[in-house]
């Protein structure tokens, strides 16, 4: 069963030369409103064809002829619909059609061009070489619904056309999506020249969605099918800067007032020109014959409308007509040239207007101004000290004042170069940025990807990933790697003033006296000269170890080799205590580190300390396709425990002031970290340099202006003030209150043993003297046998 559409024939009007027929459709009233207050019809009156609803295709022809023939209908105007085409064909009724439909019948005259020829003139424009200087850059087309029928076969295999995409989105959200999806591509492949064949609504989106992107200034070339030019408000609403549009329409363009004051849309001013067309057509006929005259009429005859020249070839195509190229900068309109169609295909071409805009715009090297220029724009960013911080009491404020730090302050001085204003917001998933298994980007690269952030500024080091996936201005700092971590306590303990001297040295000392005590007493009771009758071992003994001690003697040897021998045993006790002195002090200053590895190389070979880095970063990266065989094992080691890969280097961090754990991560941040937090130090060498620089999306026409302008503060300084800013406030003693801080006095810690050993004397000169005393008591009752058994 045929259903023949209601509204498809309803929205069709006929006209009848002398009887007066007015009613109208609805549908239509809205344009033939229009025409009446724009149109003189003295002799020409609007009818309504209404056409019902038929079971096939068959009927409805019979029923159009029915109607037709009743209602002495003699011209058809209205969109091309196959059933009326035939059956005015069958009557010989001239049929007006407004749209661009080509499979029709002989009857039908098309007064909208087709639309292969508005591509012909927008191809001949673009892809010619019209323009000056330079290389051709590469185009894009983006079209929607069945208009790619109409594109040439060179054309798309042009090589210049670089993507051609067409937008089937019904919903307006995901037109959108789709749109900033092709528009991301296009940026990233530096396509910079674009062709779009669509609906007024979607081109709305599309340059919507171009000037959030900031594509829409120079570099950025626009060209626009728009036959009635209903483009003009959405042009002009659009934020004034150094445009690019062209727009391909049939309005004549004599200046720009009279050309900008158009407010009628393209089905009125098509109505109007087949009201006109029929009006010019002499009314010198019989009513059996005017069909006919009507017909030969609009064969032969040149009119002339809104739409310029209008006039029909044997196939009842439209010649002979100009297809206007209107330009608009951002500032005024100007007339950029036309194509001709001409009477022959020999005819067709584009022709140049002669004036100092055409000129130029034919300059393809014509400087432009900072794309962002007196724009709001969205930056990205993430928590990383110091780059960017919360203020203290940022809770109680809103927007940029609640950040601070070393990025922050850039940002805000390019802005200040460059004339823009930014918002910044934290990424949402707080990742720096890795690309994930389906190809996509999280973190910061995936919000400016998404479109969703126009710049990123943050501690984000370049590598050659994301250097693929956007792009980066010149960096701002170079950072390394390097391994950050506790300082173990060092244990104090009671004996520490024995750590001076080995217990080598001091068995070795111990043997020496016992030798030394040994010789004196033998030079002494032996000498041949010198002889010492009432010299005991034990007079011997302690006078070499009174010596050693710096103790007091009772004498010296009477004999010259036992003064030789002690000249020689106090020069070495003089050198041992000196030693010994200087050691200690050493000791005590000098707070060694006694870390379990000594080089980033170590920590494969031992399994005390943990170590890490973060989640989807550019460190854990670089350890995973590293070809040094020590990192590609530091990174198996990471991947295998990813208990120790945490999820942000605030979490890292936390984890280093635990003690235990080893963090990797940028020398810069490690660098602020030390400075303020005097327990922690960093583990050599560093490695894996990289440089900090601002991203933006690819193919974004403003990361040049930002590269220049980062290489200028760095030539005037500003980074490195900066960087002192940031960075130069140490929070721990220097060098020299360390050093005053520990040589300040010996703590109770260091010198306890020294008390404990003075303790032990004292306990055991008293127990030898108790011992002593029981001796000498009990020694004379032995003697003169009082503890004898009497009997």
């Amino acid at each position: 069963m045929f259903n023949f559409h209601l509204e498809k024939l309803e929205l069709v009007s006929g006209i009848r030369i002398h009887t007066v027929f007015s009613a109208v459709l609805p549908e239509w009233w809205q344009y033939v409103r229009g025409v009446i207050s724009r149109s003189q019809m003295s002799s020409t009156q609007l009818i309504n064809l209404t056409i019902g609803t038929y079971n096939s295709q068959y009927e409805a022809i019979e029923g159009v002829q029915t109607y037709l023939n009743e209602s002495e209908t003699d011209v058809i105007i209205g969109p091309c619909i196959r059933s009326i085409s035939v059956a005015a064909e069958e009557l010989r009724i001239p049929y007006l059609c407004v749209t661009s439909e080509t499979e029709m019948e002989l009857c039908t005259f098309k007064l909208l061009p087709v639309l292969s020829d508005f591509i012909e003139a927008m191809t001949k424009l673009v892809y010619s070489q019209f323009r000056r200087q330079g290389k051709a850059e590469p185009k894009t087309i983006i079209y929607e619904g069945k208009k790619g029928f109409h594109f040439d076969v060179e054309l798309l295999n042009n090589p210049l056309t670089t993507r051609v995409w067409v937008m089937n989105d019904e919903d307006t959200d995901d037109k959108r999506r789709t749109i900033t999806h092709y528009l991301m591509l296009m940026r990233k492949e530096l396509i910079r020249e674009i062709i779009v064949i669509c609906d007024t609504e979607t081109v709305k989106i599309l340059l919507e969605t171009a000037w959030e992107l900031a594509m829409l200034s120079l570099p950025f070339r626009w060209y626009f099918y728009d036959p009635a030019f209903q483009l003009r408000p959405i042009l002009e609403n659009l934020p004034r800067f150094e445009n690019s549009f062209t727009v391909f329409t049939l309005i004549p363009y004599h200046d720009q007032t009279t050309f900008a004051s158009r407010d009628i849309d393209l089905n009125t001013i098509l109505m109007l020109d087949a009201i006109s067309v029929v009006s010019n057509i002499s009314h010198n006929f019989t009513s059996d014959e005017k069909r006919q005259v009507i017909l030969s009429a609009m064969e032969k005859k040149s009119f002339r409308g809104l739409t310029g020249s209008i006039r029909f070839d044997a196939n009842h195509q439209r010649m002979n007509y100009n297809i206007n190229m209107v330009h608009f900068d951002g500032s005024k309109y100007f007339k950029l040239g036309s194509w001709e169609s001409g009477d022959s295909p020999y005819q067709r071409g584009v022709k140049l207007e002669n004036s100092p805009d055409v000129e130029r715009w034919r300059n393809r090297n014509q400087t432009y101004t900072f794309p962002l220029k007196g724009r709001t724009i969205k930056v990205v960013t993430i928590i990383e000290e110091p780059f960017v911080m919360y203020k203290k009491g940022y809770e109680n404020m809103t927007g940029n004042d609640r950040f601070e730090g070393y990025c922050v302050e850039l940002l805000h001085e390019l802005s200040k170069i460059l004339d823009f204003k930014y918002e910044l917001y934290l990424v949402h998933d707080n990742k720096f940025g890795a690309r994930l298994s389906d190809g996509s980007w999280n973190g910061m690269i995936g919000e400016v990807l998404a479109g969703n952030a126009t710049m990123l500024v943050a501690s984000l080091s370049v590598n050659a990933g994301r250097e693929e996936a956007m792009d980066f201005t010149k960096p701002f700092m170079t950072r390394y790697v390097t391994l950050i971590m506790k300082i173990p306590a060092t244990k104090t303990r009671v004996f520490e003033f024995l750590s001076p001297l080995s217990h080598t040295i001091y068995l070795c000392t111990l043997s020496a006296c016992i030798v030394v005590a040994c010789s004196l007493y033998f030079f002494e009771r032996n000498s041949v000269f010198e002889k010492r009758e009432k010299v005991t071992f034990k007079e011997c003994v302690w006078y070499i170890f009174g010596t050693l001690l710096e103790g007091g003697t009772e004498g010296t040897p009477t004999t010259t080799s036992g003064r030789i021998l002690i000249y020689t045993w106090c020069f070495f006790v003089l050198i041992l205590v000196a030693s010994y002195t200087a050691n200690w002090a050493a000791f005590l200053t000098v707070e060694q580190f006694k870390a379990p590895v000594k080089s980033v190389y170590d920590l494969t070979s031992q399994k005390e300390i943990q170590y890490g880095t973060v989640r989807s970063s550019a460190i854990l990266s670089f350890f995973k396709t590293s070809n040094v065989e020590t990192f590609r094992k530091i990174g198996n080691e990471m991947i295998n425990n990813a208990s120790n890969i945490v999820a942000t280097s605030a979490e890292g961090y936390q984890r280093v002031s635990a003690g235990g754990y080893g963090f990797f991560w940028d020398s810069t941040v490690n660098s602020y970290k030390i400075n303020r937090e005097c327990q922690l130090t960093t583990i050599g060498p560093d490695f894996a340099p990289r440089g900090y620089g601002v991203g933006v999306p690819p193919g974004a026409t403003y990361l040049e202006e930002l590269s220049i302008n980062i290489l200028r503060l760095g030539d005037k300084g500003f980074l490195d003030e900066l960087q002192q800013k940031w960075w130069g406030e140490r929070k721990c003693l220097s060098d020299e209150e360390e050093d005053e801080k520990n040589t300040s006095g010996l703590k109770l810690e260091n010198a306890a043993g020294l008390f404990f050993v003075l303790g032990a004397g004292i306990l055991l000169s008293v127990f030898v003297l108790f011992i002593q005393n029981c001796i000498r008591n009990i020694r004379p009752d032995i003697r003169t046998g009082k503890n004898e058994t009497v009997t």
